[in-house]
C-alpha cells in the first residue's frame, strides 16, 4: 500500500507538470564541430543548462528494491550512416538528494553539468568532409514540485572527418566518473548485458513500422488497423481464463431480480475499454512505455486478482458467510449484484491486466509513443484496439441472463453456476503460479499446478454425475442428457491433464503452465550452444539470461543469434515455446541458430537490463518479442507472436 501512495503521489506531481504549459527548462547544447578519423573515436560532450530548482536524471538506472525509481537519461544516435555509440556513457559528478516521491536518494544532473558521448566515427567516410550529424538525448525534467512529460530532443552538430584515427575529445575529462549507462552495479558474469543496453537503437521491429505506415495513411487508416489488431489478439492464449470467469461473474449477477443483463454487458464492455486505455496510458507516462506491463506482473496484484477470483467462485457456491467475514461480505454483495456498477468495473479491470501480462506488438508500439509524449495516435489505437477487444466479452456477459429466460432453466443454471465456480479456482492458480514466478519461490510446479487442475476436473465430473450436492442445488432424481455430456467432457480432460503428468505436450494448455526448464533441479542458467537441442526439451541449446555468452558464441561460429525476450508470466510466451517452437520443421530451422532466451519481468538486475535492452535497442516492449541478428548484431528481422508455422519459418528463413 505504500508503494501504491507512492506511485499515485508521483502521478498527481507528473498531471501539475504536464498541464502547467511551461517552457523546458533544461537545455543541451553539443560543440559547434567535432574532428575524428574515419574509422576513429572522438568524445562529444553535452553540455546541460538548467533553470534553478530544476534537473534530469543520471544516466544510470536507479532503483529500490521493488523496481521503483527514474527513468534514466539517454543518449542514442540519429545519424547511424555517420558514426555509433562507443562505449560508456561519462558525466560530470551527479547531485544527490533524498526524493520524497520514491524515498531514496537519487541522483540528477543539474545546471553546469554535463555528459560525455563516445562515437565511432564509419570507417567509410571520406576524409576532408564534414558531415551535419545528431545525438537523440531522452530525459525527464523536474524540480522538487514537478516533472515534465518524457521528452527527446535532438543535438546537432558537425562531424569533420581527418585524415588521423586518434581520438578526438570535444571537451576536458577533468572530474569524470564512468558510467554504465542502463544497468546499475552488475558485477555477475552477466554484466556485459548492461554494455548491451547502452547501444544507440539498432532498428524498429517490423510490427512498429507497420504501424507507422498506417499513421501516414490517415487517421482512418490508422484506426482499422487497430481495430483489426484487436480482433486479431482475441487469438491469444492471454484472453482465454477471462472466458469461464465472465460467464460466471454474469451468471451469479443473473440471479438478482433488479439485474439488468443489456446494461450490465454494456458496463462491462465499457469498463473494459475505459480501463484499458486509461490504465495504459497513464502508466506510460508516468513510469515509461514498460509501466503497464511491470504493474500487471507484479505479484501482489497477481494475488490480489487471484483473490478476487477465488471469492466469487465462494460466492457461486453460497458460502461466503463461512469464508469470509460479514462486514466484507456485504460490500461484495453491494459492487457485485444488484442495480451496483463497482463489481462489473472491477471485472473490467481485471480483464485488462490479465491482458497486460502479455503485451502485443500493436499495445507495445503504442505506449512506447505515449511514453514519448504523443497522444492522438496512442489514444486513439487503444480506444480502437479496446474496443473489439471487448466486443465478444460484451456477447458472453449476455449469456447468463438469455439463458435465465429459457424453460426449466432453474435446474441447470445452478448447475452451470457450480462448474462456473470451479473454473474460476482453475483460473485463480494461474495467477498464483504468476506470482511464484515474479519472486522465484518455485512453490506452484507444473506438477502441482496439473494436480490441482486435475482436482477441478474431477470435482465437476463428480458433481455432474450427482456424486455429491450443494446446499444451493435443486435436488433433481435424474441425470440429464446435457448434464451427463458435460460430465463426459470433464472425465476426457481429466486424463488429458494426467498425461501431462508423465510429460506429454498439452498443446493449448501448455501456455498457462509455468515454464518448462523451472521444473529441472537445479535450473539451468546457461546452456552451450553447441549441445543439440532435445526434442521435447526447449532449455537445451539455449543461453538463459547471458547475452553477452551467446553473442560470443555467435561471433565464434559465424551463426547468426535468435533472440526471444520473454517473460516468466508471459501466456502466449509459452504457447510459442511448447507449440510453435517443438514443431520439426521449426526446430530444424532454429538449430540453425545460436539461441538466447531473456527474461523481462522479475525485478532483478539482469532482468531489468534484459528490458532495458529490449526497448532502448529495439525500441519495443511487446511480448514475446524475437529479433534476428548477425553476428556482429546487426538487425536482420524481428517477429512476434503467431499461430501460423509457415508464416513463422518465413521469418526464421531471412538469414537463409
Amino acid at each position: 500500500m505504500k508503494h501504491l501512495v507512492l506511485k499515485l503521489a508521483v502521478l498527481a506531481l507528473f498531471s501539475v507538470g504536464s498541464w502547467a504549459g511551461s517552457p523546458q527548462p533544461i537545455k543541451l547544447t553539443a560543440p559547434a564541430k567535432v574532428s575524428a578519423g574515419a574509422g576513429g573515436t572522438a568524445k562529444v560532450r553535452i553540455e546541460i543548462a538548467a533553470q534553478a530548482g530544476w534537473h534530469i536524471y543520471d544516466v544510470q538506472t536507479q532503483h529500490d528494491a521493488q523496481g521503483n525509481g527514474p527513468e534514466p537519461t539517454t543518449v542514442s544516435a540519429k545519424t547511424k550512416g555517420l558514426f555509433s555509440l562507443a562505449g560508456a556513457l561519462k558525466t560530470s559528478t551527479p547531485a544527490k538528494y533524498f526524493d520524497e516521491g520514491f524515498r531514496f536518494d537519487i541522483r540528477s544532473l543539474e545546471d553546469k553539468a554535463w555528459i560525455e558521448v563516445p562515437i565511432k566515427v564509419n570507417p567509410d567516410l571520406k576524409p576532408g568532409k564534414t558531415y551535419d550529424a545528431v545525438l537523440v538525448v531522452g530525459f525527464m525534467s523536474c524540480n522538487n514540485k514537478n516533472c515534465l512529460p518524457p521528452e527527446e530532443i535532438e543535438i546537432a552538430f558537425k562531424l569533420a572527418v581527418t585524415g588521423s584515427q586518434a581520438p578526438v575529445v570535444a571537451g576536458g575529462e577533468q572530474g569524470t566518473k564512468e558510467i554504465v549507462a542502463a544497468v546499475q552495479g552488475l558485477e555477475t558474469p552477466s554484466a556485459p548485458a548492461a554494455e548491451a543496453t547502452s547501444q544507440s537503437k539498432q532498428g524498429t521491429t517490423a510490427s512498429a513500422t507497420q504501424i507507422n505506415d498506417k499513421k501516414k495513411q490517415g487517421v482512418w487508416s490508422f484506426l482499422w488497423f487497430a481495430m483489426l489488431a484487436g480482433l486479431a489478439a482475441l487469438l491469444t492464449p492471454c484472453v482465454f481464463p477471462m472466458v469461464p470467469i465472465t460467464v460466471s461473474f454474469f451468471t451469479k449477477r443473473s440471479e438478482n431480480a433488479r439485474a439488468h443483463g443489456l446494461r450490465d454487458a454494456f458496463v462491462y464492455a465499457v469498463g473494459i475499454i475505459s480501463t484499458f486505455t486509461a490504465l495504459g496510458i497513464i502508466l506510460a507516462l508516468v513510469f515509461g512505455a514498460s509501466g503497464i506491463q511491470t504493474f500487471a506482473t507484479n505479484p501482489w496484484i497477481n494475488l490480489l486478482i487471484a483473490g478476487i477470483f477465488i471469492a466469487f467462485a465462494l460466492n457461486l457456491f453460497g458460502v461466503f458467510e463461512i469464508q469470509v467475514p460479514s462486514s466484507i461480505l456485504n460490500k461484495l454483495n453491494s459492487g457485485g449484484q444488484g442495480n451496483g456498477v463497482i463489481g462489473i468495473l472491477l471485472m473490467g479491470l481485471a480483464f485488462s491486466l490479465t491482458s497486460f501480462t502479455c503485451t502485443v506488438p500493436f499495445v507495445g508500439s503504442a505506449l512506447i509513443s505515449a511514453s514519448r509524449g504523443e497522444w492522438f495516435y496512442p489514444i486513439l489505437g487503444m480506444l480502437g484496439f479496446s474496443s473489439m477487444f471487448a466486443l465478444p466479452f460484451f456477447f458472453l456477459a449476455l449469456f447468463p441472463s438469455a439463458m435465465k429466460k429459457l424453460p426449466k432453466a432453474g435446474g441447470w443454471m445452478v448447475s452451470m453456476k457450480v462448474v462456473m465456480g470451479f473454473l474460476e479456482i482453475a483460473a485463480a492458480i494461474k495467477f498464483i503460479s504468476n506470482a511464484d514466478l515474479v519472486w522465484n519461490w518455485g512453490f506452484i510446479t507444473r506438477d502441482l499446478f496439473l494436480s490441482i487442475w486435475i482436482a477441478c476436473a474431477t470435482l465437476i465430473t463428480l458433481y455432474l454425475l450427482g456424486v455429491f450436492r450443494l446446499t444451493s442445488d435443486v435436488v433433481s432424481e435424474s441425470i440429464g442428457g446435457i448434464r451427463a455430456l458435460f460430465a463426459t467432457c470433464f472425465a476426457a480432460l481429466i486424463f488429458f491433464l494426467l498425461s501431462g503428468l508423465f510429460g506429454k505436450p498439452l498443446g493449448e494448455m501448455d501456455a498457462f503452465l509455468p515454464p518448462a526448464e523451472l521444473s529441472k533441479a537445479p535450473a539451468v542458467k546457461a546452456v552451450a550452444a553447441s549441445v543439440p537441442p532435445s526434442s521435447r526439451n526447449l532449455e537445451d541449446g539455449w543461453y538463459v539470461d547471458d547475452y553477452p555468452a551467446a553473442l560470443a558464441e555467435s561471433k565464434r561460429t559465424g551463426k547468426p543469434l535468435f533472440i526471444d525476450f520473454t517473460g516468466y508470466t508471459c501466456t502466449n510466451c509459452r504457447w510459442m515455446e511448447q507449440n510453435m517452437f517443438l514443431k520439426a520443421a521449426v526446430q530444424t530451422v532454429l538449430d540453425r541458430f545460436v539461441k538466447v532466451r531473456l527474461y523481462t519481468d522479475r525485478k532483478t538486475e539482469i532482468c531489468l537490463a534484459n528490458k532495458k535492452m529490449q526497448e532502448q535497442r529495439f525500441d519495443s516492449i511487446e511480448l514475446p518479442l524475437y529479433v534476428l541478428t548477425t553476428p556482429d548484431e546487426k538487425v536482420i528481422t524481428t517477429g512476434s507472436f503467431t499461430r501460423d508455422e509457415a508464416d513463422f519459418l518465413t521469418f526464421l528463413q531471412k538469414p537463409m
